[in-house]
């Protein structure tokens, strides 16, 4: 399958899961392919909150639409996407999507950020996606943005500082790094400070912080920063409040 944007894969994916076609589906993505959420009601392919798949075999082998059928489920409508960040090879798109019953009713609500890559030139597939898995208007997520853009500007604050032990303790594990046609998974605290000893460093001499996507344990913020050699760096952070408290579950950057 060739996918000449984003959001026509975008698209694609709503239609091919409505379909209940797993490998359909499963040509959408990109290998290897990670879902990561923030919340407890993981009812995609794991209750983990955390999905990664090697291969295309292993996602289409893994996908059953029996867990949406017991809620009543009979289709699920996308929301029109927004690009939060872009380049040439990895976009940033802001989307989500709402579950119906057989009477047009909702059943659950999501925003999700889908981050794609462009591998093979003019194809575009999903490689990752960080959902909140948390929205509901019922509940007050009031408090979240503030929380999720305290931790992550102590990261930037820590990071500038080059705190590596400090950017350590603001993640939760495995954190999962998205990179083009790569995802990067640390399993301990010591994984993640190998990555960060061995990581170019350059402090941010600017940026701007901006919660997006909100839930009430989850949020998806964006960082848009210049670098001192003047580089620009856009970065996603999913934040995830675990144990009561808030951590870093998932990144994804853009450097140009």
């Amino acid at each position: 399958m060739s996918f000449q944007s984003p959001e026509e894969t975008y698209e694609e994916f709503f239609l091919w899961f409505n379909s209940e076609d797993a490998e359909g589906w499963a040509n959408v993505m990109q290998y290897p392919h990670v879902r990561i959420s923030s919340g407890v009601n993981s009812s995609y392919l794991s209750t983990s909150g955390l999905s990664y798949f090697e291969t295309k075999d292993d996602y289409a082998n893994a996908v059953s639409w029996e867990g949406f059928k017991s809620t009543g489920w009979v289709r699920t409508h996308r929301i029109d996407p927004v690009r939060i960040h872009e380049s040439e090879h990895k976009v940033h798109l802001a989307g989500g999507w709402t579950r119906y019953d057989k009477n047009d009713e909702p059943i659950l609500s999501n925003r999700v950020t889908y981050i794609l890559t462009q591998i093979l030139k003019g194809t575009w597939k999903i490689q990752a996606r960080f959902g909140l898995d948390s929205l509901n208007a019922l509940e007050d997520s009031s408090y979240s943005p503030d929380a999720a853009i305290d931790v992550v500007q102590q990261h930037l604050d820590a990071w500038n500082s080059a705190d590596f032990l400090r950017c350590i303790d603001l993640a939760n594990y495995p954190l999962i790094d998205v990179r083009t046609g790569r995802i990067s998974r640390f399993e301990t605290p010591s994984d993640y400070e190998k990555a960060l000893s061995e990581r170019e460093w350059f402090a941010t001499s600017d940026y701007k912080i901006n919660a997006f996507q909100i839930g009430r344990t989850g949020v998806n913020i964006s960082v848009d920063a210049i670098l001192a050699n003047g580089e620009s760096e856009q970065i996603i952070f999913l934040v995830a409040l675990i144990d009561d408290n808030w951590r870093i579950i998932g990144r994804s950057r853009i450097r140009e």
